[in-house]
């Protein structure tokens, strides 16, 4: 086992974090040589979690799918956990995810629990968050989620990106956009008090 000097070029690692999805030059804590080559243990200097290294390939992996700004906490958590499933090819559970991610998008803006699924869509049409355009990949969303929820055959890799990334992107504009707003959008100064 060695241990780096992190003040020199073997002491960093560069390589986007599987935890934070960061790209850094994390700090090499230990080297194990073994007989099919060397194991590394790397630091995150963004998130601070460790990652090994094992001749090139990182551990845990880069999960798939944009970081997605501004997310409700429940949201988020669906979200990542569906991401999380891509990583370890769960394609099933991915999709069935993303599609209850509608349901915690439809509730957390403001429809009741326990609605129907279709009630659930048809309530974000209504409230203009999903506009015509948007309607047939968001309906792809629901059909897949419906395809692993009740059909015997899994999902292959492609239709669970496809799901995934217009769930992120689905997020994307119901919440980072207006987040990313209010970050933008100067504070406007409350008019004086004429005396």
């Amino acid at each position: 086992m060695k241990y780096p000097d992190t003040r020199e070029h073997e002491g960093r690692y560069t390589y986007t974090c599987g935890h934070c999805n960061t790209m850094v030059a994390g700090i090499v804590v230990s080297v194990y040589q073994v007989d099919f080559g060397s194991v590394m243990w790397v630091l995150c200097t963004n998130c601070g979690y460790g990652s090994i290294v094992n001749n090139g390939s990182l551990y845990p992996e880069t999960l798939f799918g944009p970081i997605i700004e501004g997310l409700p906490k429940n949201v988020e958590e669906a979200y990542h956990e569906a991401k999380s499933c891509m990583s370890v090819d769960a394609y099933t559970a991915c999709e069935l995810l993303c599609r209850k991610i509608l349901m915690h998008v439809a509730v957390e803006k403001g429809a009741k629990e326990g609605e129907s699924f279709s009630g659930y869509l048809s309530f974000l049409g209504e409230k203009g968050y999903i506009t015509p355009p948007m309607e047939k990949w968001v309906d792809l969303i629901r059909q897949h989620g419906n395809k692993a929820a009740h059909l015997l055959e899994p999902p292959d890799r492609t239709r669970a990106e496809s799901t995934l990334m217009f769930t992120a992107e689905l997020l994307r504009l119901i919440y980072e956009m207006e987040h990313m707003a209010n970050q933008y959008t100067p504070k406007s100064k409350m008019p004086r008090k004429e005396s």
